[in-house]
Order: C-alpha cells, then sequence, then structure tokens
C-alpha cells in the first residue's frame, strides 16, 4: 500500500476545485461587467438616450414642416398660374376701366379708341361684368345713349350689385350727385342685409371718407343703423361674432419653444396640456402689438375726393370675381402654410379664419367683423378698420374674456411626475420599482422617497450579489470524498490531501468574498449616483415647471392691457359709418 503514487488523487481534487473556481468566476465577472456597464456609463446613459430620441424627433418635425412649405410654396406657384390662365383676361379689362377713367380727365384719348378697345374686351369676356360696363362708359363718353343703355343692362344681368356700386361711384366722381345717390339708393334696396357680396366692403371704405358727400352718408348711416340694430336683436349672429374674434385671437397664438421644456415634457404626461394653456395665454400680447399698429398707423389722406374715389373704384374693379373663389380658397389655405412655418393645425385654423372673409353672402355685422380683422381681404383701408374694431368693441371684449376664461378653464398649477423602470440606465440595469411624484411636493420628502426607492432596487441587487458561506459547502464536499478516499489509501495521503484541499477551498473562497466585497462597494457607490441623478432630473423638471408658470403668469396678465386697449378704442362709440375724429 506504501507504493501507491497519491498524486492523481491531488490532481484530481485540484481540477475539481479550479472547476468550481472557474464556474464562480464566471458568475462574479458576469455581476462584476453590470456593475461596471453602470460604474464607467460605457453606453449612453437614459437622459442621453431620450435626449437623442427628442432631438431626432423635433429633427423629423422640422424637416415635415419644411416639406409641407416647399409643397405649399410650389401649390402657390400653380394655383397663381392657374389663375392666370383662367382669369388673366380678368385683369386686362380691370386695368382698362382704370385707364379709361384717367384718360377721360385728360381728354388725350379719342372716343373711337376708347369703344374699340372696350368692345374688344366685351368679346373676350363674355361673362365678366366689367366688360359691359366699359363699353358703356365708352357710349356716354360719345353721347351713345342706345349702346349705353344696352351696355348697362347687360352688365346688370352679370352682376347687378357691382354694377349699381360702379356706377354710383362713376357718377359721384363726374360731381352727377342726384344721378349717384339714385344709383346709390338702388344698389341699398336690393340688398338683403343677412347675404352681402364682398363688394359692400366698398360701401363701408366709401363712407369712411364721406365719398357720396351729406346726402350720400344720410342715407347710408340710416340704412346701416336699421340693418345692425335688428340683426344685433338675433343672438346667433351676435354669438357668430363673438366666436369670430375669439378665432381672431386663437389663430394669433404662438407656438411654444420646446427646448426650454426637454425634461418636464419627458417625465410629465401631463405637460401638454399646460404647454396648450401656455401657447393659448401667448396670443394676448401678439393681438396687443398687432392692433395697437392699427390703432397708431397714420393713413396718408388722400388729397382730393377723385383720388379718393379712384382708389374706391380701384378696389372695386380689382375685386375676384366669384368664378375665382375656389382658386382663392386655395390660396389662401396655402399661404397660411408657409406663414405658420409647416404647422398644417395652425394653417388650418388660420387659413379657415381667412377664408370666412372670402364667403361669397354674409351678414352686415358679420361684414364688419371681418373688415376689422381682414381688411386686406375685403379691400379696405386702416381708416375703415379703425371704424369696423370700434363697432365691434362689446364682441371683441366678449370674445377676449371667453377666450381667456376658456384656457384658464384648463389650468394646471401642478404635474405629475413619472420616473418608470426605464427613465435612466441604472433604473434599467438595477430593476428601479418605478416612482410617482408631484411638482409640488416637498423637495425632501421626494429625495426621502427617490432614495428608498433606489435603496429597496439595490437592497435586492445586492443580496444577489453577496457573499454566502453556502458557497463552501460543494468544494468542501467534493474536497472531503477526495480526502476519505485517500485514507483508504494511505493514512498520511488523507492528512496531506486534506489539508491541500482545506487550503485551496479556504484561499479561492476569500478571493470569492473580496470579489464580492468590491462589486458590493461599486454597486453602493452606483446605488449614491442613481439617487443623484433621479433627484436631479426632478429638480430639473420643478425647475423648467416653474419657468413656465412665471411665463404663463406674465402672459395671462396681458389680459387687462388688451382690454384696457379696447375699451379706448378711438372709434368705439361711432356709429357703422362714422369716421375717427
Amino acid at each position: 500500500m506504501s507504493n501507491i503514487d497519491p498524486r492523481p488523487a491531488i490532481r484530481s481534487l485540484e481540477k475539481a476545485v479550479d472547476s468550481m473556481h472557474r464556474d464562480l468566476a464566471v458568475q462574479i465577472d458576469g455581476v462584476g461587467s453590470e456593475v461596471g456597464q453602470v460604474r464607467g456609463d460605457l453606453a449612453m446613459t437614459k437622459d442621453e438616450l431620450t435626449a437623442l430620441r427628442r432631438e431626432f424627433e423635433e429633427y423629423a418635425q422640422t424637416a415635415a414642416r419644411q416639406a409641407n412649405v416647399q409643397e405649399s410654396t410650389t401649390v402657390v406657384g400653380n394655383l397663381r398660374a392657374e389663375l392666370e390662365r383662367q382669369f388673366g383676361h380678368y385683369a386686362v379689362v380691370r386695368r382698362t376701366s382704370t385707364g379709361m377713367l384717367q384718360a377721360f380727365d385728360v381728354g388725350n384719348v379719342t372716343n373711337q379708341v376708347v369703344s374699340q378697345v372696350s368692345e374688344e374686351l366685351m368679346i373676350q369676356t363674355p361673362r365678366y361684368w366689367l366688360a359691359p360696363a366699359i363699353v358703356a362708359l365708352a357710349a356716354w363718353s360719345r353721347d351713345d345713349e342706345e349702346v349705353a343703355e344696352k351696355s348697362v343692362r347687360e352688365a346688370f344681368s352679370r352682376d347687378k350689385n357691382k354694377t349699381s356700386l360702379f356706377f354710383a361711384l362713376i357718377l359721384r366722381r363726374q360731381g352727377r350727385l342726384d344721378e349717384a345717390l339714385r344709383w346709390l339708393r338702388h344698389y341699398l334696396t336690393s340688398l338683403d342685409p343677412l347675404a352681402l357680396g364682398r363688394e359692400f366692403s366698398i360701401i363701408l371704405e366709401a363712407t369712411s371718407y364721406d365719398a357720396f358727400g351729406p346726402a350720400g352718408q344720410a342715407l347710408l348711416s340710416e340704412v346701416m343703423t336699421r340693418w345692425c340694430a335688428e340683426l344685433r336683436t338675433r343672438s346667433e349672429i351676435v354669438e357668430d361674432q363673438i366666436q369670430t374674434w375669439i378665432r381672431e385671437l386663437g389663430t394669433n397664438r404662438e407656438m411654444i419653444n420646446g427646448n426650454e421644456y426637454t425634461t418636464i415634457a419627458t417625465y410629465a404626461p401631463d405637460w401638454s396640456t399646460f404647454a396648450a394653456q401656455l401657447e393659448q395665454a401667448s396670443a394676448l400680447p401678439v393681438i396687443i402689438d398687432k392692433y395697437e399698429a392699427i390703432k397708431s398707423f397714420d393713413a396718408p389722406i388722400p388729397s382730393s375726393l377723385e383720388d379718393i374715389l379712384d382708389d374706391i373704384l380701384d378696389t372695386l374693379t380689382e375685386e375676384f370675381d366669384e368664378e375665382e373663389l375656389p382658386l382663392r380658397r386655395e390660396v389662401l389655405y396655402h399661404e397660411a402654410v408657409i406663414e405658420t412655418r409647416g404647422d398644417l393645425d395652425l394653417a388650418r385654423d388660420r387659413g379657415d379664419h381667412l377664408q370666412k372673409a372670402l364667403e361669397e353672402r354674409i351678414d352686415v355685422v358679420s361684414m364688419q367683423t371681418r373688415a376689422a380683422m381682414t381688411p386686406e381681404l375685403l379691400g379696405v383701408g386702416t381708416q375703415t378698420q379703425r371704424i369696423a374694431i370700434g363697432v365691434g368693441q362689446d364682441d371683441f371684449r366678449t370674445g377676449v374674456g371667453r377666450f381667456c376664461a376658456a384656457y384658464r378653464g384648463q389650468a394646471v398649477d401642478n404635474l405629475k411626475l413619472t420616473f418608470s423602470p426605464t427613465h435612466s440606465n441604472y433604473a434599467t440595469t438595477y430593476g428601479f420599482p418605478g416612482l410617482t411624484v408631484q411638482t409640488n411636493d416637498d423637495e425632501q420628502d421626494v429625495v426621502s422617497r427617490i432614495s428608498a426607492a433606489w435603496k429597496k432596487s439595490f437592497d435586492a441587487h445586492i443580496a444577489k450579489i453577496s457573499f454566502k458561506n453556502s458557497w463552501y459547502y460543494k468544494p468542501a464536499a467534493i474536497a472531503g470524498v477526495v480526502a476519505l478516499i485517500s485514507f483508504f489509501i494511505n493514512v498520511w495521503l488523507g492528512v496531506l490531501v486534506l489539508l491541500a484541499g482545506a487550503g485551496i477551498v479556504y484561499y479561492q473562497g476569500e478571493e470569492a468574498r473580496q470579489k464580492c466585497a468590491a462589486d458590493i462597494a461599486a454597486a453602493k457607490a452606483a446605488q449614491a449616483s442613481a439617487v443623484e441623478h433621479t433627484t436631479g432630473i426632478f429638480r430639473d423638471c420643478v425647475a423648467q415647471f416653474i419657468d413656465a408658470r412665471l411665463l404663463y403668469g406674465d402672459l395671462d396678465a396681458q389680459e387687462a392691457e388688451l382690454l384696457r386697449l379696447i375699451d379706448t378704442w378711438p372709434t368705439a362709440n361711432s356709429t357703422p359709418l362714422e369716421g375717427a375724429s
């Protein structure tokens, strides 16, 4: 028995213990790599990923808006080309009518030339009311009563309202006041105050300059006052004006700079509600600037009645025909897309608002409201606009009150912040349970709750990676079995194997214990960093929300200034036809 070699048994014991060591090392290294991932932040943090995603979304949104602008720019160009193709000859008629009046003033064009040109345009524009109207002018110039009457009837059949107004202005320009008043009276009696064409805005413009003289002013004042008094007894008409002013406010809101509120937008599910409230309030200073400019604008006053009438006639004759309306509406929408830098929702709201001004038939009260907001679409000047704003003062004021009340009714003074199990790389790595807090919660309380949540997460993690005495069970058992076998071979060999196995097990156990201790220390350091990270997010959210609320407060306070502007409007006490003093 003494000749038996113990070395194979010892090598077997060493191999078994080494195998257990390698298995344990692999497990420890796996845990260590996870810890190292957090400790070194080798990949991107969750914040970086979130910021990158937001930047991408903003880029995609910007790119989409730029594409919308480019598309609308192309469409506008195509639509204008189509307008020119279909209705370009109308513009020739309009220019000719103006040139004809100027030629009559100067007297340097023969009746023959005037007649020839007007008759050619009559042939080229078989549906346009202005063509026979200028043929009638040419006939009057050469005292051809028969042709003049035929042409007037033809123009009247194509558009009786514009024709009546045209000749009223022409006759007033020629100083034939009685005849002008007859045409004006004929025009007014043919109107339905609930269904006025856009040409009625010419009346508002003419009377703001007293273009028809005292008698004409008295006639128009009586008619307009009666119409407005009657229609304002109808609640639906008054309500429509108020809603129009509310839309005017809403379409002038500004976009909130998302870069200033990236953190709270990420962690506050209800941020969009407050952002919408903030955007609505942003309309107030915009409206103040817009209407202060109108109030203070020093519009040039024409030097003579003829100049006034020429400007008004230009507006009437240059007014696009009803046939052009579908294409004009499309142009307005796409121009709104360009103006809003590709924001389709805002463009749609603004386009709808502008297209209201192009309605073929509207009531007299709405006509004045349109003149107050979109004078350029009705062809009236700033003086007429100022008067119209004063006439609609009460509607404007009520609209402001309702507009502000609406967004205040959605007021948010506190936001919920959600820290999900994936809100950071720490959270994903260490199994964060999730936590919800409020922006108005006490900061110390929130920090304590954050710390407690992270402690719960890391306690579970540390428990998994902590060294346990049970690690010794398996290698000790193997060493014992090998030593027992060795005892049967040789007592001293058994003792030697037992001592060697115990030493190997103890050494490798201590090595594993130290490794676990280092990983625990790293985990605790990561825990402190995780607490600091989540706490930093909370503080950033609170700071951004405070800034947003301060901005909202400043914007919302502008209501008082806007109401002051409305209450002190210079033409607020005017009748529908009185100008500013």
